[in-house]
């Protein structure tokens, strides 16, 4: 019997050259004065009544907060309409796409959690505790079903990109992936499986949240509602940035992702008071978001790679070889959009959007 040989990754070394590469002759930009600038000299014409995924979204759903609005309606607004879509899609829309329909409330989550974190602070130490808590344990009773999805589709993408420098056993593992994926998707739709008492479960606690908004109550008014949650989220954005370009391991370009998803989201919030500078401040920030969500799906591939018995140990280097070679890509093509995003310290970076929030109100 043959022993399978592992793959001896050089990782953090090579991730390390291509964050030299991507910081060679580029100046930082600095000041918030290039990031609007850059801003309103691309007069980006965007349509705001659109989600994420482009989907259009009804004015209550909206997940922003609007002209006029007070900024604890739209926090409590913001929420309701999350946790709605999050409820309707575990109901009617699990029995026409089960997988599909638990990934889209599960986006909900996120973006109710990433609000909740905002305006910790005027929420209140235990209201906030207890709601991110059962949030979160409704997101967690629902993970892994698309597990298989995300990894025939970055697979797919490797294949479309490097598909002469893969192996002839990327096709053993792509029917193996693709029949992962379809006893995942029949046992979904089967009322017996694990996931109809999974998403039950996330129903009752995403429910209890929900008839629990009309009782939250804020210690602050205003801009000051969501000043200090957007100080610590561009902070913590610093952070992760910073470790990543000391270690950029896979666990720390991670950890980066979700804290600049938070941004994007924080940015989505505030973007009508200048669309022109935050809407495209927040393109940028999905932009980044997705390089790293990539970065971090080849991750995944990549343990799964070692753990299959359908390839041997050269097509698993060589595979494995190719999957570091387009993280290095994505960190290059991440590295200067953070720059950009983080070229202002956290107090500035507050005090300027403060700055937009006035001159919306005098407006």
């Amino acid at each position: 019997m043959s022993t399978r040989l592992i793959p001896q990754r050089s990782g953090p070394s090579r991730a390390a050259r291509a964050l030299a590469r991507a910081a060679r002759d580029r100046r930082i930009i600095g000041g918030a004065a290039a990031t609007a600038g850059a801003a309103l000299a691309a007069g980006v014409a965007r349509e705001l009544m659109t989600d994420d995924d482009g989907q259009r979204t009804d004015s209550a759903g909206a997940y922003r907060i609007k002209n006029g609005e007070r900024a604890t309606s739209a926090v409590l607004r913001i929420a309701r309409g999350r946790l709605d879509r999050a409820l309707e899609q575990l109901s009617s829309g699990l029995d026409e796409d089960p997988v599909t329909a638990v990934h889209e409330a599960r986006k909900d989550l996120k973006k109710t959690r990433s609000v909740l974190r905002l305006v910790r602070d005027p929420l209140g130490k235990d209201r906030y505790q207890q709601e991110n808590a059962r949030l979160r344990e409704a997101s967690r009773a629902l993970a892994g079903t698309r597990d298989a999805t995300v990894l025939i589709d970055t697979l797919e993408a490797l294949e479309e990109r490097y598909g002469e420098e893969l192996p002839r056993g990327i096709e053993d593992l792509a029917g193996a992936l693709q029949e992962e994926q379809s006893a995942i998707q029949s046992g979904a739709r089967d009322r017996e499986s694990d996931l109809q008492p999974a998403a039950r479960r996330a129903s009752e606690l995403i429910g209890e949240t929900r008839d629990g908004i009309d009782e939250w109550s804020f210690t602050k008014s205003g801009f000051k509602v969501v000043a200090d949650g957007l100080e610590r989220s561009y902070r913590r954005g610093h952070k992760r940035f910073a470790d990543v370009r000391d270690d950029p391991t896979s666990e720390n370009v991670h950890e980066w992702r979700k804290r600049v998803k938070d941004l994007w989201y924080d940015l989505r919030l505030l973007r009508d008071t200048w669309p022109p500078v935050l809407g495209e401040m927040a393109d940028q920030a999905h932009e980044l978001s997705d390089l790293l969500g990539d970065h971090h799906d080849l991750t995944v591939l990549s343990d799964d790679v070692d753990r299959r018995a359908e390839l041997d140990g050269e097509e698993t280097l060589a595979i494995q070889a190719v999957i570091e070679g387009r993280q290095e890509e994505l960190l290059e093509a991440a590295v200067p959009i953070g720059e950009r995003l983080y070229a202002e310290p956290s107090k500035m970076f507050v005090k300027r959007l403060r700055a937009y929030w006035r001159a919306r109100d005098a407006s």
